[in-house]
């Protein structure tokens, strides 16, 4: 590759693919050092900004500076994703992740959702949305089922009372057959509902625990704690240059061996504009490279040589250096 030349002149538009590599062993988490602990492939922006702060000795007519020293340098890292996964936000959030598929693990998952009552106070089991499966509601020791008759029927006398009962093991307060729920008048003083109408909207909360003999359903918990924070990485980028004498692109990255994620997280949920993204900030500390010398980051373009033997060319390969349009 030829050296470096001073009229050599790069553009530089794409984002960079990112990812960290753990320092240190960490086995309660079941990652060594030198592990790939994360990879970024749909950021939408991913920003370098180095900063340092300087003084001056002044004096004289007019009182100019005369002498300047920097001091102070700082390189942050701004990373801006399209996307996100749990153990990205597990690892932003600086959060312990568990997985209901472990042996031994329990992943508490709520539930709510809205039925319509049939005449004589029968209700449906609600369907999920997102997979129209019909669910079945089950109270558990310190896992009751809760109504919330929302009125609405036309025959209804307590439309907008939003009558509350709660349904624990043991009580009395409703019979089930197939996919139907019928509530009935409980004993005196436990927990006496109006019993819905037909038309009353009907608002259901329960609870369950999902465990890896739990069948029909899966469930990943982020747990994030006060006295968690997120750690410290090799952080490497890779994106692309262009060449304004050749047009065509070459590859370039940044290498940052030793990169603290900061605790900084907003997660915007909206219903309008723009979908969420998700930011994650990095803070460069210094650190010694091979040679025993301070260092932050490196920069490096590196350009694999075209193949001229047999008639295979670059392009065989899937080379940058075939260039890009845009």
């Amino acid at each position: 590759m030829d050296n470096v030349n001073i009229f050599d002149k790069y553009g530089i538009k794409e984002v960079a693919n990112v990812y960290f590599e753990a320092l240190e062993d960490d086995a309660s988490a079941g990652v060594y050092a030198g592990d790939i602990v994360l990879f970024l492939d749909t950021l939408k922006v991913s920003t370098i900004e180095t900063t340092a702060e300087n003084t001056a000795a002044q004096g004289g007519w007019g009182n100019p500076k005369l002498v300047q020293w920097d001091y102070g340098k700082e390189i942050n890292i701004t990373l801006e994703d399209a996307l996100m996964s749990l153990e990205s936000l597990r690892f932003m959030l600086g959060g312990a992740i568990k997985k209901s598929n472990k042996e031994n693990t329990t992943v508490l998952v709520r539930h709510t959702a809205e039925v319509v009552a049939k005449e004589g106070g029968v209700i449906d089991s609600p369907v999920d949305r997102f997979s129209d499966k019909v669910l079945q509601p089950s109270a558990t020791p310190n896992h009751p089922i809760r109504f919330i008759n929302l009125g609405g029927g036309k025959d209804s006398t307590t439309a907008g009372a939003r009558t509350q009962i709660s349904v624990t093991v043991g009580t009395k307060t409703m019979e089930k057959t197939g996919n139907e729920v019928k509530f009935k008048n409980p004993a005196a003083g436990i927990n006496e509902p109006t019993l819905p109408t037909q038309g009353d909207h009907i608002r259901i909360f329960w609870e369950e625990e999902v465990t890896s003999e739990t069948t029909g359903i899966s469930a990943v918990e982020v747990t994030i704690s006060p006295d968690t924070f997120p750690g410290t990485y090799r952080v490497v980028g890779d994106t692309f240059i262009r060449s304004e004498k050749t047009g065509k692109d070459e590859p370039f990255q940044f290498v940052i061996n030793k990169a603290k994620v900061q605790s900084n997280v907003t997660i915007t949920l909206q219903a309008e504009g723009d979908p969420s993204t998700f930011e994650m900030t990095l803070n460069v500390l210094r650190s010694n490279n091979e040679a025993g010398q301070n260092e932050m980051m490196k920069l490096v373009r590196y350009n694999i040589e075209a193949e001229t033997t047999s008639g295979v060319t670059a392009d065989d390969y899937g080379s940058l250096n075939a260039g890009s349009g845009g």
